[in-house]
């Protein structure tokens, strides 16, 4: 492919056609060839909520070599349980490196996985992190602008499935998009039984009446209320809602069944009679297989794991958290890959699905006075799956101080100086999580020009 180059000029150009509502996705360095559409690829989005320490996940640092006094950065590994002071720096075959409480479940998985390092979150609000990576787009103040890119995703390949878009534990948002793109949020896998269950038993002739009657459509009464939808979108949810029941979906999510594949799949997540009407790392991760497993979802939005904010206690906390949401998503990448595909043989569910971890921000390299760290603008995440090039690291943080630093668009190379020329012409950029959703839209030939940025090429299989 022809290499563009743009000097200052022609991106002030392109910038004020931009504003005028032109997109010119020509003047767009390191754009390529759009990839055919993939209308049944899967989405697993896994949430981190708190801020993650990425020394102890997707950037450690060895601590033989790493210290307060000279780098900044302080991983300060000696200070955990013994387990994670035994893993240390782990480097794949792959040539990706995790931190300590990465488990080794997770690691059989790296030639699935890509790590993005040195993202600039521009934030260290909890609200505004979240929002960015889950809309793609910065908000304003404290409010989500746009929608959530599995929105995006159910908006531009339609509705394929019962239910295209289910977020559990996670906030959503469908701004102008249409009904279908709305997810289904539940809190907890009691939630989800409740929304696919009928809660009475109605007489047979009344409810045939009932469906009779709300079949007959808006009347002139609700159409008149339907200026914005009201009425359309009233008669839709009591139609997916008989639709969810007489699917009987609720079984495929029924922790309380007997037979051997359930049971097969409690050991593999680790879900017990104690902890299943929890919204646990192991309940959800579940879910999310289910869901994409069962062609009941294409999209699913996940909390693996809370209350990573470790300010203080960082020894005791942090990692432990982190690894539970890690194992969670390994039991779930084991799942998928345990699955066989109905695309074709010798593909499984793995093949067919993207998947995204992600937190609002990382932690800071050095220890405040209670010994825990603090809110950091430095990030990084984890992409995997279907249409992702295992065993790549774009981009990088800062040998001094783990800040992140620009990167070479088409290599994910750190750069510590860039100049304003490669700046300008778009050669160097900033890392921000509107590049990693660029790219995760781009691997399924999704359009993802709403994002105005790349999408980052070497992550591309």
């Amino acid at each position: 492919m022809r290499k563009i180059s743009i000097n200052r000029r022609q991106l002030l150009e392109a910038a004020a056609a931009a504003a005028g509502g032109l997109v010119l996705s020509s003047l767009i360095p390191g754009q390529a060839k759009a990839l055919p559409l993939q209308k049944k690829r899967r989405f697993v989005f896994a949430y981190f909520e708190g801020g993650w320490d990425i020394l102890l996940g997707l950037d450690p640092r060895d601590p033989a070599t790493n210290n307060a006094r000279d780098q900044l950065i302080d991983p300060n590994y000696g200070a955990l349980a013994q387990v994670y002071q035994a893993r240390g720096v782990q480097r794949t075959r792959t040539g990706l490196s995790f931190g300590p409480a990465v488990p080794p479940e997770l690691l059989a998985h790296a030639d699935k996985i890509s790590i993005v390092n040195g993202l600039a979150m521009d934030t260290a609000a909890h609200e505004v992190g979240r929002r960015y990576f889950i809309t793609g787009r910065f908000p304003r103040g404290l409010t989500a602008v746009g929608s959530s890119t599995a929105a995006e995703i159910v908006a531009q390949l339609g509705e394929n499935m019962p239910i295209p878009h289910l977020s559990a534990a996670v906030e959503s948002y469908a701004t102008g998009l249409p009904p279908a793109a709305s997810a289904l949020s539940i809190n907890s896998l009691p939630d989800l039984i409740t929304a696919l269950t009928p809660f009475v038993q109605i007489d047979p002739v009344i409810q045939t009446a009932v469906e009779n009657y709300q079949n007959q459509g808006a009347g002139c009464g609700g159409q008149s209320l339907d200026r914005d939808g009201l009425t359309t979108n009233l008669l839709r949810s009591q139609k997916k809602a008989r639709d969810y029941i007489s699917l009987k979906l609720d079984q495929v999510f029924n922790i309380g069944r007997t037979d051997a594949e359930m049971q097969r799949l409690l050991g593999l997540y680790g879900i017990t009679g104690a902890n299943y009407a929890e919204p646990s790392p192991e309940v959800l991760a579940f879910v999310a297989a289910q869901a994409v497993k069962s062609s009941i979802s294409q999209c699913v939005s996940v909390r693996l794991t809370e209350s990573l904010d470790t300010h203080t206690n960082w020894a005791a906390d942090q990692a432990p958290r982190q690894e539970r949401g890690w194992r969670a998503l390994a039991a779930l990448m084991s799942d998928l890959a345990a699955t066989p595909s109905p695309e074709g043989p010798g593909r499984t569910m793995l093949d067919e699905t993207t998947i995204l971890a992600f937190s609002e921000f990382g932690r800071t390299p050095l220890f405040n006075n209670l010994r825990g760290r603090d809110h950091f603008l430095g990030n990084s995440c984890l992409l995997a799956g279907a249409g992702i090039k295992g065993g790549v690291t774009y981009g990088s943080s800062a040998a001094m101080g783990l800040m992140p630093l620009d990167v070479e668009l088409a290599t994910g190379r750190g750069v510590e100086i860039a100049s304003a020329e490669d700046k300008a012409s778009g050669k160097v950029i900033t890392l921000g999580p509107k590049h990693v959703l660029a790219t995760l839209l781009s691997s399924a030939g999704l359009d993802p020009s709403y994002l105005r940025v790349p999408a980052l090429m070497p992550l591309l299989a």
